[in-house]
């Protein structure tokens, strides 16, 4: 059986590159694990997963915390915050089929949205927490 937390970050890309709103913003359904080379903002990325057993003493589950980070190309707030916007609504509350698991909740539990001092535009970090429980 494929590993929970990685059940959710497959169903998550999927319903992101399906959200019309999400694609436009981005010019593409540019929604990666790694960023390929030669790729620019704006794009979102998968950058970690922690997977935490949530069981109770007669059913397993599990709890997932699926952090994205959001680029920009923009050194104004509103690219990265209408993309955070488009994400939020693609995913917080959302039902995606999970493979081997059941999807007992999805939310958006924590926005971060900054300027890069580097780059002097604005990036974002979303986390999200999944409830599941195997089938």
């Amino acid at each position: 059986m494929i590993q929970p937390g990685l059940a959710v970050q497959q169903a998550m890309k999927a319903a992101l590159a399906a959200s019309p709103a999400l694609t436009s913003l981005l010019g593409g359904a540019h929604v990666y694990d790694e960023v390929p080379r030669g790729a620019t903002a704006p794009h979102v990325l998968f950058t970690a997963i922690e997977t935490r057993d949530w069981s109770v003493a007669d059913q397993k589950a599990h709890e997932s915390f699926v952090t994205l980070e959001v680029a920009s190309k923009s050194r104004s707030r509103a690219q990265v915050q209408a993309i955070i916007q488009a994400i939020e609504t693609a995913l917080d509350g959302a039902a995606p089929a999970l493979s081997g698991h059941a999807l007992t909740n999805l939310r958006c539990v924590f926005i971060s949205a900054a300027r890069q001092k580097s780059a002097d535009t604005f990036s974002a970090q979303m986390r999200f927490r999944a409830a599941t429980e195997p089938l």
